[in-house]
């Protein structure tokens, strides 16, 4: 009866923090208890209670997201203009009207795109940084909150004497 009143109060104590929230790399939120990986609409279902924490989280993954249009966005441009400027020239071939044979012209193909895809990327970088500091602190927010609203329940205690023994509930 003893081990099963301490397992119950051990259980209880312990579903209180079921639901803190840990922040891995790559933007990814996982159940801290389950170690389970949760996807962004159960965690914003998580933070909908805290107002504070799920308004840090959705500009996190907005942040996410532009860094990520103009990293890809960005390594696609380089990419396509260099095998396009690699691999062909800009010639032209123009005959003259005097019997002379034809004059050829090659130009470099300008590698224009592949400087903006570039600077793309450049400015990815800070923006990919910064998106993990916003979800880290809407998951910290949300976790604190955890802890502010916890309200103990019953508090159950095994009361011994010589006696007598029985269970004591606080409420």
């Amino acid at each position: 009866m003893k081990s099963i009143i301490t397992t119950l109060f051990l259980v209880v104590s312990v579903s209180v923090f079921s639901q803190q929230l840990s922040y891995r790399s790559g933007g990814v939120v996982y159940n801290e208890t389950e170690n389970k990986k949760l996807s962004s609409n159960v965690v914003r279902a998580y933070l909908d209670t805290n107002a504070e924490a799920l308004s840090l989280y959705n500009a996190g993954r907005n942040k996410k997201t532009w860094g990520n249009v103009l990293f890809y966005g960005g390594s696609g441009l380089v990419v396509a203009n260099l095998i396009v400027g690699l691999t062909q020239d800009n010639t032209t071939v123009s005959y003259a009207s005097n019997g002379y044979g034809p004059t050829v012209k090659s130009e470099p193909t300008s590698f224009t795109a592949a400087i903006i895809g570039g600077a793309m990327i450049i400015a990815s970088i800070p923006i990919k940084i910064g998106y993990t500091r916003k979800i880290k602190s809407a998951i910290a927010k949300y976790n604190e909150g955890l802890v502010e609203n916890y309200k103990p329940g019953t508090k159950t205690t095994l009361v011994a004497s010589g006696n007598q023994i029985g269970v004591r509930i606080e409420f």
